[in-house]
This record gives C-alpha cells, sequence and structure tokens, in this order.
C-alpha cells in the first residue's frame, strides 16, 4: 500500500515540477527602470536575487538581453563585466577598455537549452539561443571551438524556430537575412530583411543590406530606394559614405551617369580620402576625358604611392579607355613629388617602363627599367616576377 501511495504521490507532483513559478509582478519593470537609468549592475544584481539558479524564463532571457547589450567586458561571452554609467557615459565609449566592473558569470547555451528542455515549447527560449550566437558570431569574443558558418547555422536554427511559433523582432529578421547574404543564400536573405524592415523602417542596416542584396540578384531599380532610406537614416558619416557610395554604383549599372556621379561626390565630401571612391569616379572621369581625371588619380596615387594595387588599378582604368599616354604621362608628373623611399620609387619607376614600351618607346623605358631594378632590390625579394619582367624588359631595350 504504502508503495503506490508514494507513486501516487510523486506522480501528482510531476505537473509541479515542470511549472514555471510566479515571478514578482514588478520585478521585469523594475529591472527595465534600472536599465533605462543606465544602473546596469543594480538591474543585474536585482534579476539574480530574484532567480540566483536561471530557473525562470522570463528571467534568464531579461538577464541575457541586459548583458549583450550592456557589457563593458566578455570572457569568452560566458562571463560579463557590468557596471553602474555616470551621467554622460556610454557603454559605445567604456566597451572593451580597463575599468573597475562587476563580472557575473552566465553561461547563456548552457541554461537556455537546459530550460528549452524542461519547457520545450516555450520558443522565447528559441529566439534567446538565437540573440547569444548572432551576438557570438557578430563580435567574435566566444565559441572558439565553433567556425562562423557553424555560429550562422545556429542563428538561422534558433531564430527560424522561434519565428515559426510567431517569436521575432525587426533584429531577429534582421539576423536571419544577414546570415543567408553571409552563407551567398542571396535570395533567401531579401524576406526576412523585408521583414525586418517592415517591423521596423527606421533601422538603417535592413534597408543597407536588402540593397546590397538586391544589387546583387540584378534587381538594381529595386534596390535604389533602399539604398537613399539607408544614407538618410544613418548618422556615422562612414556608414552615410558607404550607403551612398553604393547608391553610385546602383545608378552608374542602371546607366545613369548624372546620379551616379551625384553620389559619388555626396560619398566622397563624407570619406575624403575613400580609395573605392575615388576609384569609382576615376573610372568615370576616364573615359570621358573629364578635367577631374588628373586631379582623381592624384589623389588616388598619394593614399599609398608603395601600394602595387593602387598602381594596377589606375593602369586598368586607363588601359579600358587606350589612354596609355595618358597613363603614362600622369604617372611621369608624380616624379618630383614622389618619396624617395625605395618601394614608392621603386614601383613607380617600374610602371612608368611598362607604358614606355607599350607605347613603343624602349629608349625612355630603359633608364625607369634600370631605376625600378635597383630600388625595388632594396624591398622586394630576389625571386619576386618583377624582376622576370626588368630583365626581359632591359634586354628587350638593350641599345
Amino acid at each position: 500500500m504504502r508503495y503506490y501511495l508514494l507513486l501516487a504521490a510523486s506522480v501528482l507532483a510531476a505537473p509541479g515540477a515542470w511549472a514555471q513559478t510566479t515571478i514578482p509582478a514588478d520585478l521585469l519593470p523594475k529591472a527595465e527602470q534600472l536599465v533605462q537609468k543606465q544602473q546596469y549592475e543594480t538591474a543585474y544584481d536585482l534579476l539574480e536575487k530574484a532567480d540566483p539558479k536561471n530557473q525562470q524564463p522570463q528571467v534568464l532571457l531579461a538577464k541575457e538581453k541586459l548583458v549583450l547589450d550592456n557589457y563593458l567586458v566578455s570572457m569568452g561571452h560566458q562571463m560579463f563585466g557590468l557596471r553602474n554609467l555616470k551621467p554622460g557615459e556610454t557603454v559605445g565609449q567604456l566597451r572593451g577598455k580597463e575599468g573597475d566592473y562587476s563580472m557575473h558569470p552566465l553561461d547563456l547555451p548552457l541554461e537556455l537549452n537546459r530550460l528549452q528542455r524542461k519547457y520545450p515549447t516555450n520558443y522565447a527560449l528559441a529566439k534567446g539561443l538565437g540573440d547569444y550566437y548572432y551576438a557570438v558570431q557578430q563580435c567574435g569574443c566566444g565559441e572558439q571551438d565553433k567556425t562562423a558558418a557553424q555560429l550562422l547555422d545556429l542563428v538561422l536554427r534558433y531564430y527560424g524556430a522561434a519565428h515559426a511559433h510567431g517569436l521575432g523582432d525587426f533584429m531577429s529578421h534582421y539576423a536571419v537575412g544577414y546570415a543567408n547574404l553571409m552563407q551567398q543564400k542571396t535570395a533567401a536573405s531579401i524576406p526576412p530583411f523585408e521583414k525586418s524592415i517592415a517591423l521596423n523602417p527606421q533601422y538603417p542596416t535592413s534597408h543597407y543590406n536588402l540593397a546590397y542584396a538586391l544589387m546583387h540578384l540584378n534587381r538594381q531599380a529595386e534596390a535604389v530606394p533602399h539604398a537613399q532610406q539607408a544614407y538618410d537614416l544613418y548618422t556615422d558619416p562612414e556608414l552615410k559614405a558607404d550607403a551612398v557610395r553604393m547608391l553610385g554604383v546602383l545608378y552608374q549599372e542602371q546607366k545613369q551617369p548624372a546620379e551616379a556621379l551625384k553620389a559619388y561626390r555626396q560619398s566622397l565630401a563624407l570619406q575624403p580620402d575613400n580609395y573605392q571612391t575615388l576609384k569609382l569616379m576615376l573610372a568615370m572621369a576616364v573615359p570621358a576625358r573629364s578635367p577631374e581625371a588628373t586631379e582623381l588619380a592624384t589623389r588616388l596615387y598619394r593614399l599609398d604611392p608603395a601600394d602595387d594595387q593602387m598602381f594596377i588599378d589606375i593602369m586598368d582604368i586607363y588601359q579600358a579607355s587606350k589612354q596609355w599616354a595618358e597613363a603614362e604621362a600622369f604617372f611621369r608628373s608624380q616624379l618630383p613629388s614622389t618619396p624617395k623611399e625605395p618601394a614608392p620609387q621603386g614601383l613607380l619607376h617600374f610602371y612608368l617602363a611598362i607604358l614606355n614600351m607599350q607605347l613603343e618607346r624602349p629608349k625612355e623605358a630603359r633608364p625607369h627599367f634600370l631605376e625600378a631594378q635597383k630600388q625595388l632590390a632594396k624591398v622586394v625579394k630576389p625571386d619576386h616576377e618583377m624582376f622576370s619582367v626588368i630583365k626581359r624588359g632591359l634586354a628587350e631595350t638593350k641599345p
């Protein structure tokens, strides 16, 4: 008889063992009020005191959001440093810097997975796992045993489960679009980016990445308004410059040069030394024989006269318009002002030699080959292919 009584008691106790106990009604609002006042350490302590063993999904998810949004330092994204901030301080200013922080251990995948097994129909926990893996993928500061591809798979897996049950926000849908884009699934990234924008049209990065995805699907006309929106919404000058540069590319691909040039000028005004923008503008100026071409080429050249790729890019642009003489004249004009170090001197003479050979001027090419050989020998390994070109050039230009 006693055996059956004990069995009955255990069966009756089972539902209670799986049920979520009630948390104080004012706990989460109080914690949120503290977060709004940037009292992050106090807010976390309040949640930790209420649920020290992470038994309550709502409380654990509140802890997760607090630490992921507001940590100042982290150790493997399993221990988070928090602090109550003073007026004028921001998380962005302090993150990653030395300071006096309270450290809070919180193994989010362990705790969230444990609660998910206990409450298998609570899909907010799946979203919490998606939030965690997306945060780690973005910062590269945890889960070192997983590749970037594996982290993206986990983002898609957990957000997919949450979204399938109606749980998601603009950021989780954005993250799904981003993960698909990173996995070269461009078409699959479009719907989640569109959903993210529907939920929050003021988030510029959803517009930016939707425009980027549409551009790569050759849907430039559809991409234009989103690139424009990204430019309008961003406040950071570098991000604005990037968005309006993409807008210029979209216009150029639609054969609208005036609009493209306007966008490139806006981008260059925000980032006067941006290599890509200068290169794009030069590629428009040279075939149009614009008087701006020399100025743009000079600005591009002077960013780094020791950059071999820069020489190749400028030469390719002039070559595409069969303007070999103009390219040679441009590089020759840089001789007086080029730094005297071996790398910039050697490269400049090397490409002047190449251009003069292309123009069938071996006599003019030879001294440039000789100077290139002299200067590059100081900074380039002897087996570099440049020396083979120089050797052949000297043989062909021998008096």
